[in-house]
């Protein structure tokens, strides 16, 4: 499953950057023993830690366990996940023979982007740096913190809880049983991680899932 949905991408030079030191997969607390290609290098003809997509440069390399990039790779029991770029941000994905890649959750740590590493880079202390890409002054902002925790509210749902209907028994049994599937501990926390891709591969394929609602899809 390639990483994007284009061919245009080639292999840029850049500052070096080291991955890790968690694996970068949602949920795994494992060591980064690997640096993953995200875009291949044989389609890229070299080793390239950078790419560029349509004027944008973005990183290639990300951190993963053992397990984890066997599971991308497909070395042991065949292609079971693959990083897939989305809305600028690199996302585990879960692949089916039967289906689209199912989201999960964006890389988390997400590889260092060039901004990030421009104040790195320049070594200086002033308030912009210069981005070793293109050139340009920026403004530095504080990088974020490796393997920090990130806020977190609740979000309520009204359900039925009567008779005819226990909605909050439903949810729990439709969720546990699809957090099965992807591998996400079904929790307070997990059940984003359950509810957001289920709802993003319904957006992404609206008219099946409504002729489905409808009894037409079948």
């Amino acid at each position: 499953m390639p990483a994007l949905d284009t061919y245009a991408v080639r292999g840029v030079e850049g500052p070096a950057y080291k991955v890790g030191p968690r694996c970068s997969m949602p949920f795994c607390s494992r060591l980064a023993e690997h640096a993953h290609h995200i875009v291949r290098r044989s389609q890229l003809a070299g080793d390239y830690a950078w790419i560029e997509v349509e004027g944008l440069v973005l990183p290639n390399l990300a951190g993963l366990c053992v397990a984890h990039h066997d599971e991308i790779t497909g070395s042991v029991g065949g292609h079971k996940a693959a990083v897939r770029l989305i809305e600028g941000k690199w996302w585990w994905c879960r692949l089916s023979p039967s289906a689209s890649p199912l989201p999960v959750s964006a890389l988390d740590p997400q590889p260092p982007t060039p901004e990030e590493l421009a104040p790195q880079a320049a070594g200086h202390t002033q308030e912009s740096d210069t981005c070793p890409f293109c050139g340009q002054a920026r403004r530095r902002r504080p990088l974020p913190r490796a393997g920090g925790r990130r806020r977190r509210k609740s979000w309520t749902i009204q359900v039925p809880d009567d008779l005819a209907e226990d909605g909050a028994e439903l949810l729990d049994v439709l969720i546990d049983d699809l957090a099965l599937v992807i591998g996400v501990e079904p929790n307070a926390t997990g059940r984003y991680y359950v509810v957001l891709p289920t709802l993003y591969l319904a957006v992404q394929n609206k008219q099946a899932f409504v002729e489905n609602l409808q009894g037409a899809g079948g």
